[in-house]
């Protein structure tokens, strides 16, 4: 407000000389008048303090390993990735389209001998409304809605290439956020990263592991955890993930956490564990995991902890 740009001394000498020039007869207008100096001043300290709210940066880290030959797998993904941008969209609208600089985005980890062509989809997958004209901003927002469904189906159709397990590399979690983990996280913004995967760091090929001591860039020493004092073991020897650098203040969210082995009724506790204890030794203050269930419940998992 102009009023708070003066200085409060000026108006306290104006409200003096207000009084010493009333008569009884206006008193009562006088005391209206401070009364109405009290409440602009009471406004200005409140619009002074107000936060102002940072813009938004929603990313997907999509894992196409041979995950998403489970029934159904990659319909959870899919719906997940929908449900995350509608939560980004609704966030956008509510906020002004024409002014945002809101941005969402996904990401595919490369996986070695695969078709899909990457780029292709992670540039239809994407809005950045701060790279975006103002005229342009709306109209952006509301193709990539519409166009959302379609895109995501075809994803579907060719993430699919394969019907074994053999058909399907592996992704190398661990190298691709070492590399690019940090550039997922904007200066100045609310960063929110989800990623989509079982929580595995496996591969067809542990030829390119990299070990120090009893941390490693794989999830294979779960195998040496078989017990019931599995983490009392894990922490006298010192197991986990080899730690990277991330970015403190973004909220990382793990999605699709599920376990391989039937006969191990504690392997998602392990893998939610070692994630938990591998992005806070990276830097990361806030984590949450949500496990593989029903499409439903995890989207409703996801969206209360955006």
């Amino acid at each position: 407000m102009i009023l708070c740009k003066h200085n409060l001394t000026k108006w306290q000498f104006l409200i003096n000389l207000i009084f010493k020039s009333t008569t009884m007869k206006n008193v009562v207008f006088t005391l209206s008048l401070v009364l109405t100096f009290i409440f602009v001043f009471a406004s200005c300290d409140k619009e002074q303090t107000a936060p102002v709210k940072s813009a938004i940066n929603y990313t997907v880290v999509l894992d196409l390993s041979d995950r998403i030959l489970l029934p159904n797998q990659l319909d959870k993904d899919l719906y997940l990735i929908e449900n995350y941008f509608k939560s980004f969209e609704e966030h956008s609208r509510r906020n002004l389209v024409l002014t945002s600089k809101n941005r969402f985005s996904v990401k595919i980890i490369p996986q070695k001998n695969s078709p899909l062509n990457v780029e292709h989809y992670e540039d239809l997958l994407k809005i950045y409304l701060d790279e975006t004209a103002v005229k342009d901003k709306n109209k952006s927002l509301l193709a990539l809605s519409q166009s959302l469904p379609k895109i995501l189906e075809n994803l579907k159709k060719e993430a699919l290439y394969g019907k074994k397990s053999s058909n399907y590399f592996g992704v190398d979690i661990w190298a691709y956020l070492h590399d690019n983990g940090k550039r997922l996280s904007k200066a100045g913004y609310d960063n929110n990263v989800l990623v989509l995967t079982d929580g595995y760091f496996d591969f067809e090929s542990q030829s390119h592991v990299i070990q120090n001591k009893n941390q490693y860039t794989s999830t294979r020493f779960l195998n040496e955890l078989t017990i019931a004092d599995w983490k009392q073991i894990s922490e006298s020897k010192g197991y986990g993930l080899l730690p990277i650098e991330l970015e403190k203040n973004t909220n990382w969210i793990i999605a699709g956490i599920s376990g391989k082995k039937t006969n191990d009724i504690l392997q998602t506790e392990k893998i939610t564990y070692f994630w938990k204890k591998w992005l806070t030794q990276s830097g990361v203050a806030t984590s949450q995991f949500v496990l593989n269930g029903s499409k439903t419940e995890m989207s409703s998992q996801l969206v209360s902890q955006l």
